[in-house]
């Protein structure tokens, strides 16, 4: 299945994740205006496809419309509104992030559950699904069954969820809400477009519950510290230079699992501070990877 006539993907080189290389920027337009959902990195020449589209069809730009704060998604608003002489609309869970890159009169933090925006006939619906960060957003196109993403759900691989701005127990939830949308299709920010969405969710759900097995296995055999499960886990999978990436997702597995009572934790410096009480410093970062010791709890 292909998208509607009204939607036009655009995929801009950004600096991101891999296997991602860039971010799928999505074009809504109807009755000569458009919105804009995400856009990019900081790159007037990675952006220039959407931009030269926009101009070719001499569309009015009413709205950029943010999924998440991370720089991949957000760093190119406030060029773009400047471009365009447009608002940013973002989650308030989100919005202070998004400061550094969209000036304040053009930064909306207005899109909660339900909130919605139009152009022509095409309505859009935001749905608040945290998780990959607080106040990460899908959009919901009810009539064509359209949703997108962000990074919710991906074309190719699985999200990032770890600290700071991840929490699993919450992204397990978002993927369980998604599932109640009926979409024939997905626009991910990463990756092609997702053919069965509910599909992809269902292994989504599976894989975690999969990766959280493999993790109490090697735990209840004794205790273990991030550096060690990384490498029973992960060794031959990932380059040297994504090893932050394992060590974060395996820390946000980590405190679903804690905040369920089924692991405790030791640190090398002391008494650990009381899970509700964690600030995601750098050193507490550090110290949750490299200090600490998790054991699975009888």
């Amino acid at each position: 299945m292909n998208l509607p006539q009204w939607v036009t993907l655009v995929a801009a080189r950004t600096p991101t994740l891999p296997p991602a290389t860039g971010t799928n920027l999505f074009l809504v337009s109807d009755g000569g205006e458009g919105l804009v959902i995400d856009a990019g990195y900081s790159d007037p020449e990675a952006l220039r496809p959407l931009t030269d589209a926009v101009r070719e069809r001499n569309l009015h730009i009413t709205g950029i419309l943010l999924t998440h704060h991370h720089p991949d998604h957000a760093a190119g608003a406030g060029y773009l509104a400047e471009l365009w002489d447009c608002p940013v609309h973002v989650h308030p869970a989100d919005a202070e992030a998004v400061r550094q890159y969209v000036p304040e009169p053009r930064l909306r933090p207005d899109l909660v559950e339900g909130t919605t925006r139009q152009v022509g006939e095409v309505r859009l619906v935001a749905l608040e699904t945290p998780g990959h960060t607080p106040g990460h957003l899908c959009f919901w196109e009810p009539t064509a069954k359209v949703l997108f993403t962000g990074d919710a759900v991906l074309g190719a691989g699985t999200t990032w969820i770890g600290p700071p701005d991840g929490h699993l127990r919450t992204y397990l939830n978002t993927l369980r809400k998604l599932l109640t949308y009926p979409a024939d299709i997905a626009g991910p920010a990463h990756g092609p477009l997702v053919q069965d969405p509910a599909g992809q969710i269902r292994y989504y759900l599976s894989h975690r519950q999969e990766r959280e097995e493999q993790i109490m296995s090697l735990i209840d055999k004794h205790p273990r510290r991030i550096a060690d499960l990384v490498s029973a886990i992960y060794e031959g999978q990932i380059p040297p230079a994504a090893r932050w990436v394992a060590e974060r997702t395996l820390l946000g597995h980590l405190v679903k699992l804690e905040e369920e009572g089924r692991v405790t934790r030791a640190v090398d410096t002391g008494t650990p501070v009381p899970l509700h009480q964690v600030t995601w410093t750098d050193e507490e970062l550090r110290r949750w990877t490299d200090q600490t010791v998790f054991s699975a709890v009888p």
